[in-house]
């Protein structure tokens, strides 16, 4: 087991959860290591997701979205914080693009 370790936190608007009171799980790398691909394949849930992540912009706090699977993910306050979409129950739409946007316009949503 890793000796390095991030919790991600998250809520999910459709689960009517409290965006001040985070669900957690744990990737098992620096926070500095993860990526979109160690979110998708860690989280807990069943089903088809999309990712959006807190950031500080200047002083407004906003939701990113960040879909390249390989580049590092923005931080709020040194921690990884993220909006999260259900988007299916299933995790059967392997035809995602990874956005949101492109995946509605192609009609590839299950």
């Amino acid at each position: 087991m890793s000796s390095q370790i991030t919790i991600v936190q998250y809520f999910i608007p459709e689960d009517k959860d409290d965006q001040e009171k985070y669900n957690a799980f744990v990737v098992y790398k620096d926070i500095k290591s993860v990526r979109v691909a160690d979110i998708k394949s860690n989280f807990p849930l069943p089903g088809t997701y999309y990712f959006r992540f807190k950031f500080k912009f200047g002083s407004q706090n906003v939701w990113i979205d960040h879909t390249k699977e390989d580049s590092e993910l923005p931080k709020f306050d040194d921690k990884i914080i993220m909006k999260v979409n259900r988007l299916s129950w299933d995790n059967l739409n392997t035809k995602s693009s990874g956005s949101f946007t492109d995946d509605v316009q192609n009609n590839n949503l299950i």
